[in-house]
């Protein structure tokens, strides 16, 4: 077996031993009565989903900025008790097996998870083979704790092209009913797209050929600036008629980056404190949101006279 088969087939396990271990807590899952409305995330660096917000939430985001991935999770909001559990994290493509061959290492390392009954553990129903879910391999299991006398449901999934390589791990608590939670899986797996190194790079260089970033000084500052030592107050603006989002602006400093956000008409106001005297040259990354919001870096430069901070 190769070391990236390897390292997949570890993932798989690690996903799977996790729920084993998972600590139950007891919740109950109501029925949706609200209509469709449907939301859109895209989740750097290369999908997105659209879902329905009446029926799922996102509770948490986590960014990785030095490999530019994210990762998701979403809550199923018609569990008025307790909660339904769906993460989805997305990272860089990566030559992964064919499928035959992912399957085959899913189910080996589902296979495996029976070694861990004793007891007070024991696996009441677990999937026989992988189902697909909208290009998604997803195995399954349901697990029972004997003492506390709780059901854990874990299924985990995965989706790899020459576009992307995702994984999206769905957990349930007090709930044998492994084809139900499937259906609460392919009801959030409805529309889930991936977009190629081309399609990145053709939008980043349209929007990257039309903007002009520009600084310019303040005499005044926001709230948020009013007590912090400052060396320069600013405002980052777009010169031309702004047709994206601006998601942020990243200024270097000497701790790595601080990030600045907009203000409702497009601009972002900044501040700098800086030790070094007299000319100082500043180097900082406009950040804009392209069609599908996948983020696009315009670096800029600016320079100020630094006469001590205020």
């Amino acid at each position: 077996m190769s070391e990236q088969h390897s390292n997949f087939a570890m993932t798989i396990k690690n996903n799977y031993t996790s729920a084993a271990l998972f600590s139950l807590t007891l919740f109950l899952v109501s029925v949706n009565i609200f209509g469709q409305n449907n939301s859109y995330k895209f989740i750097e660096p290369n999908i997105s989903i659209s879902y329905d917000s009446n029926r799922f939430q996102i509770t948490n985001r986590y960014s990785n900025t030095s490999n530019e991935t994210e990762s998701y999770d979403f809550e199923f909001k018609p569990d008025t008790v307790n909660k339904v559990n769906i993460s989805i994290s997305a990272n860089h493509p990566i030559d992964f097996p064919p499928i035959k061959t992912r399957d085959s290492l899913m189910l080996l390392s589902l296979s495996e998870i029976k070694n861990m009954e004793n007891d007070s553990f024991a696996i009441v129903s677990y999937d026989k083979h992988v189902r697909d879910i909208n290009g998604f391999g997803c195995l399954g299991f349901v697990g029972y704790d004997k003492t506390k006398k709780e059901y854990a449901t874990l299924i985990s999934c995965f989706h790899f092209s020459p576009n992307d390589y995702t994984e999206m791990k769905y957990v349930s608590t007090n709930k044998n009913n492994l084809d139900g939670d499937y259906e609460i899986l392919k009801n959030f797996l409805t529309d889930f797209k991936t977009y190629s190194g081309a399609d990145i790079t053709n939008e980043e260089n349209h929007i990257k050929s039309k903007y002009t970033v520009i600084v310019l000084p303040s005499k005044t500052t926001t709230n948020d600036f009013q007590h912090r030592p400052k060396t320069f107050v600013g405002i980052v603006k777009i010169k031309e008629k702004l047709e994206n989002t601006i998601k942020e602006v990243r200024l270097t400093n000497d701790f790595g980056k601080e990030i600045f956000s907009p203000e409702a008409n497009g601009s972002v106001p900044i501040i700098c404190n800086d030790k070094e005297k007299g000319k100082v040259v500043k180097k900082g990354e406009l950040v804009l949101l392209n069609s599908f919001g996948k983020s696009v870096k315009i670096p800029f430069t600016f320079s100020y006279d630094n006469n001590g901070a205020r």
